[in-house]
């Protein structure tokens, strides 16, 4: 440190998170003030990988045929004979600009297999403290026999998406393009829903980034809505988003990411901090600058879509056995 008036010193905080520059103006400011702040932070993504993966997948390889064996598998997971479920229906939260329409558009390239990134679902905006999805919207993926349902970001307590419409949600009753801000238009509202309308997976959309500084009011949110899936026997899953912020090795290669130390220790935090168990949590990199494919990008996301489908189809066969036992 230089003895001038003024020092400008710029530091990234744990996960990759960047921080303001900190101007230290006055000239009488302790030593040991400055060596207490700067010993507190840690710089992104530069511990070794590991030898060996700290998760262990079902597919590993990271090639085009197991991407290909990935969708066929994928397609044959379908709706339980004799219902009228042709989709698994998936319910999309999360904080603000964690990247809820990105899984969308992320998920649906890798499946699908072309050369160029798909933009079905709307991602990004200008404002990044608000939501950008305003309505429930419907995103179908046929071959994958899957409905995406976006919502707006949870935002604190008395903004953004309430809890009670996220309920009338995961039962049914909220139709396609419904607005979610204000009291919802009876014309949206479906008062017998059927075990196809229900929610059969929730999924929570974090930024690995940003996670660690997430509003308690949001937190607070988040476990409200993962109590009631509980009670509902929905699963939930966790999804960490833009990892390739958290760890240069990823940034270069996305086929690193279970061996990524920092990963590794990120998932952790979200875990502890959630209340998830870490098997519940995903790591996910998403096309957002991208134009065009990259193998390891669509090999991770495929990786969780088919976590998804399975979870899905497991719950609309629970939903059909308790509909039977009810009878």
């Amino acid at each position: 440190f230089t003895s001038t008036r003024e020092s400008i010193i710029k530091y990234t905080v744990p996960y990759g998170q960047p921080c303001h520059l900190i101007s230290l103006t006055s000239p009488n400011l302790p030593m040991n003030f400055v060596k207490k702040k700067v010993s507190n932070v840690t710089s992104m993504g530069h511990k070794e990988v590991l030898s060996d993966p700290w998760r262990i997948t079902a597919k590993s390889g990271w090639n085009e045929e197991e991407l290909l064996q990935f969708r066929k598998e994928i397609m044959a997971y379908e709706g339980p004979e004799s219902t009228d479920i042709k989709f698994f229906n998936v319910l999309l939260l999360g904080q603000v600009s964690a990247g809820k329409s990105s899984i969308i558009n992320t998920i649906e390239t890798a499946f699908r297999g072309d050369e160029m990134v798909t933009n079905k679902a709307v991602a990004g905006g200008a404002d990044k403290s608000k939501s950008l999805t305003k309505e429930l919207r419907r995103y179908n993926m046929r071959e994958g026999n899957v409905q995406f349902w976006d919502t707006m970001g949870l935002e604190v307590e008395s903004e953004g998406l309430d809890i009670r419409k996220v309920e009338m949600i995961m039962d049914g009753k909220v139709k396609n393009n419904a607005t979610l801000e204000g009291t919802l238009d009876q014309e949206f509202v479906r008062e017998a829903p059927k075990i196809k309308d229900k929610m059969h997976c929730l999924i929570f959309a974090v930024h690995s980034r940003n996670f660690a500084a997430l509003d308690e009011n949001v937190l607070g949110k988040l476990k409200k809505i993962r109590s009631a899936a509980n009670k509902r026997d929905i699963p939930c899953l966790v999804v960490c988003t833009a990892v390739d912020l958290v760890c240069a090795h990823v940034e270069k290669d996305a086929s690193k990411v279970f061996y990524s130390q920092d990963i590794q220790k990120m998932m952790t935090m979200v875990s502890e901090r959630s209340g998830f168990t870490l098997n519940m949590v995903f790591p996910q990199r998403n096309y957002v600058n991208e134009t065009v494919t990259q193998l390891n990008i669509n090999f991770l996301a495929m990786l969780l879509f088919k976590q998804i489908v399975k979870v899905s189809r497991d719950t609309c066969e629970r939903l059909i056995d308790d509909e039977s036992d009810s009878d």
